[in-house]
C-alpha cells in the first residue's frame, strides 16, 4: 500500500458472517455514492463522489500492535466507520483501531452502524465517550470523560433484503458528515433531484403532447380518434416490452444451463432468478415456465445420487492433487478410445472410474463388471476432454482441457430423502406402464388430454374432446408412458420408463425434471422416486415433497443474499446487474 494513499473512510468490523456481510455491502455502496447534482456547485469536481474506502479483508495476526498497513490506512482516512454488533466489543484489535483513530483524528470523525443487538451490548466504550480538558481557577488542567451518543445508522434486520434497503439509508447518514452536511438536508437534496428528473420528463412529455395537440387541431382530427390512437400505441409498446422481457427470461434459462456445465452454480442461479417475478402472479414481470425449470435444475431439486456443479477453483500447484488410477489403467482395453483418468476406491469394495471423455463408471473387481453410470451420476454430464480428476471430501474436481480452472461437483445423495418402502422390477414396470409407440395414444388419467408421438422426437398433447393439438413438447427422446394428474398442486406428470419424468404446469409447460419418478402422493403432495439397489432388480422407494414456485424463489434468494457475480460473467452473458 502506498504511503500517500488517501481514504475517505476506514471500516472497522469483526470478521464474522453478519459483520463481514454488512461491511462488504456498505463498502460497495459507499464507493458507488454520488453527490446530488444540486450540491455539486459547492464542491470541487474531485469531491463529487466517495473515491476510496479501506476495509481490511483478513484477520489481524496475533501481535500486540496493529500492522503497519492498518496504521497507515487509519492515518490516511478522514472518517472511521464502526460496524457494531455484540461481537465487536470482544475484539481488542477493533478497540485498538478505534483508539488509534481517535488519537489521530478525534472523536467527531467516528461514525457507527448498528447491525445487530442493542446499543448497550454492541457499542464499544471508545465511541460512547470523549475526553474534555478543563482548567480550574488555579490554572490546573484535568481531563474529564463525558458520555456521548454516537452518530449511528440502524440496519438491524433478519431479512437480508430489508437490511440491504436499510443500508441505502445508512450510506446517506455516513456521507452527510463526510461532506459537512446534515442527514435530513442530504436526503432532501436526493429527493429534490428525483423530483426534478420527473419534472423534466413531464415537461418534455407535456411539450410533445402540446405540439401533437396543435397538429391535431390544424388537421382537424377528432379528439376521440387521437385518444384511441394513443391508447393503441401504448398497448403496442406494452406488448413489445413484455415480449422483450419474455425473450430475456428465456435466454437466461439457456444461460443457466451453460453456467451449470461450467460449474458456476451461483452464477447460474443469479442469471435466471433475476429474470423471474417474486410471485407467479406478478403483473410487472412476466412468468416464464422455462425459468422455473432452469431454476429447479440449478438448485438441484428432486436430484438423487448425482454430482451437481457448485463452482470452480484455481488449478492446484502440486500435481499430486490429481488421482493416479494406477492398476486400473488396464480397464482401458474395455473403454474404446477412452483413457482412465481417475480410479477412486469406495468403502463397498467397488471403484469409481472417470475417463478422459468424462464418463463415470462403477467397477466391481470381484465380478470384473464395468457398468456405465454416466447418466445416473451426473445431473448434467459435461462432454469436454478431461485432463485430471480427484475426489476429496465428497467433492469431485475435474480439469477440462479448455479450462484454466477446475470445476467442482458436490455429491447429492438419497440421504436427504424419506425412505418409503421398496418395490420389485415387475411392480415398477406395471405401475409406470409401457412406452407409447408411433401412432399409439394414451389418455391422461383425468380424461382431459390425449398424448401421442409426433415427428422429430416431439410429443403431441391434444384436447380429448375436440382432438385439437394444445401443446407440442420438443426434443422428447425418452420413452413416455402416461400423463398423470397432480391433484392438490395442479398440473401433470409426464411419466417416463427411463431416467427422466417431467412435471408440467396447468398449461402443460415443463417446470421440473423428476428423475426415477414412480408415483404421486396427493395426500402429502410428494413424489415417490425409486433407486436401483441390487442385482436382483429390487428398488428402494423414497418420498420427497413437491417444490412450489414460492419456495424455489425463497431458496434462490437465500443462496444469493451475499453474492455478487463478477463483471466478466455479467458482461459475457448479458446478465442484468440488478433485479
Amino acid at each position: 500500500m502506498s504511503k500517500s494513499q488517501h481514504y475517505n473512510a476506514f471500516i472497522s468490523y469483526r470478521h464474522s458472517k453478519l459483520d463481514s456481510s454488512v461491511a462488504i455491502s456498505l463498502h460497495r455502496k459507499l464507493e458507488r455514492f454520488r453527490l446530488p447534482g444540486n450540491l455539486r456547485k459547492d464542491y470541487p469536481k474531485d469531491k463529487w463522489k466517495i473515491e476510496r474506502v479501506f476495509r481490511d479483508e483478513d484477520e489481524l495476526p496475533l501481535a500486540d500492535n496493529l500492522s503497519d498497513p492498518i496504521e497507515e490506512a487509519l492515518k490516511n482516512s478522514d472518517f472511521l466507520i464502526v460496524i457494531c454488533t455484540p461481537r465487536l466489543p470482544e475484539s481488542k484489535w477493533c478497540a485498538k483501531e478505534i483508539e488509534t483513530f481517535k488519537k489521530l483524528h478525534g472523536q467527531d470523525h467516528i461514525l457507527a452502524v448498528l447491525a445487530e443487538g442493542e446499543p448497550d451490548d454492541s457499542f464499544p466504550d471508545a465511541i460512547c465517550y470523549k475526553e474534555i480538558e478543563k482548567i480550574d481557577e488555579n490554572g490546573k488542567s484535568t481531563v474529564e470523560r463525558v458520555s456521548i451518543e454516537p452518530l449511528a445508522a440502524d440496519v438491524r434486520s433478519d431479512d437480508p433484503r430489508k437490511r440491504n434497503k436499510m443500508l441505502d439509508d445508512a450510506v446517506l447518514r455516513m456521507a452527510a458528515p463526510m461532506y459537512g452536511l446534515g442527514y435530513d438536508d442530504l436526503k432532501q437534496r436526493h429527493r429534490e433531484q428525483r423530483i426534478k428528473r420527473i419534472a423534466s420528463v413531464s415537461a418534455l412529455a407535456a411539450g410533445v403532447f402540446f405540439i401533437f395537440g396543435m397538429i391535431c387541431m390544424i388537421l382537424g382530427l377528432k379528439i376521440n380518434a387521437q385518444k384511441n390512437l394513443i391508447a393503441e400505441q401504448h398497448v403496442k409498446l406494452e406488448k413489445q416490452y413484455r415480449e422483450e422481457q419474455i425473450k430475456y427470461a428465456e435466454s437466461m434459462a439457456v444461460v443457466t444451463d451453460t453456467l451449470l456445465k461450467e460449474g458456476l452454480r451461483q452464477d447460474a442461479v443469479y442469471a435466471v432468478r433475476n429474470a423471474m417475478p417474486d410471485t407467479i402472479n406478478d403483473e410487472t414481470v412476466p412468468y416464464v415456465p422455462s425459468t422455473q425449470y432452469a431454476l429447479s435444475k440449478a438448485l438441484g431439486k428432486y436430484t438423487m445420487y448425482n454430482y451437481v456443479p457448485i463452482g470452480k477453483e484455481e488449478l492446484p500447484e502440486n500435481d499430486d492433487f490429481w488421482n493416479d488410477p494406477g492398476k486400473y489403467r488396464t480397464l482401458e482395453s474395455s473403454l474404446a478410445d477412452q483413457y482412465v483418468i481417475m480410479a477412486e476406491e469406495r468403502g463397498d469394495s467397488k471403484v469409481i472410474i472417470l475417463t478422459s471423455s468424462c464418463r463415470l463408471y462403477l467397477y466391481d473387481p470381484a465380478e470384473n463388471l464395468l457398468l456405465d453410470y454416466t447418466y445416473t451420476w451426473f445431473s448434467d454430464p459435461p462432454t469436454e476432454y478431461v485432463l485430471g480428476a480427484a475426489i476429496k471430501d465428497n467433492r469431485l474436481y475435474i480439469w477440462f482441457s479448455d479450462a484454466d480452472y477446475m470445476a467442482v461437483y458436490e455429491w447429492i445423495g438419497i440421504e436427504e430423502y424419506k425412505k418409503a418402502g421398496s418395490i420389485n422390477y415387475e411392480d415398477r414396470r406395471e405401475k409406470i406402464g409401457t412406452r407409447i409407440e408411433d401412432g399409439e395414444e394414451v389418455v391422461s388419467d383425468d380424461g382431459k388430454y390425449i398424448m401421442t408421438t409426433g415427428p422429430n422426437h416431439t410429443l403431441l398433447l391434444k384436447n380429448a374432446e375436440t382432438k385439437e393439438n394444445v401443446k407440442t413438447l420438443y426434443d422428447m427422446r425418452g420413452g413416455y408412458t402416461a400423463l398423470k394428474e397432480l391433484s392438490g398442486i395442479g398440473g401433470y406428470m409426464l411419466v417416463s420408463d427411463g431416467k427422466y419424468s417431467y412435471q408440467l404446469d396447468q398449461d402443460l409447460n415443463i417446470i421440473a425434471e423428476v428423475p426415477y419418478f414412480y408415483d404421486y402422493d396427493a395426500d402429502n403432495k410428494a413424489f415417490f422416486q425409486y433407486y436401483y439397489v441390487s442385482d436382483a432388480q429390487d428398488y428402494d422407494l423414497y418420498s420427497v415433497k413437491t417444490v412450489s414456485y414460492d419456495s424455489l424463489i425463497k431458496e434462490a434468494d437465500e443462496l444469493l443474499s451475499d453474492y455478487h457475480p463478477s463483471e466478466e460473467v455479467l458482461d459475457r452473458y448479458g446478465m442484468m446487474r440488478e433485479k
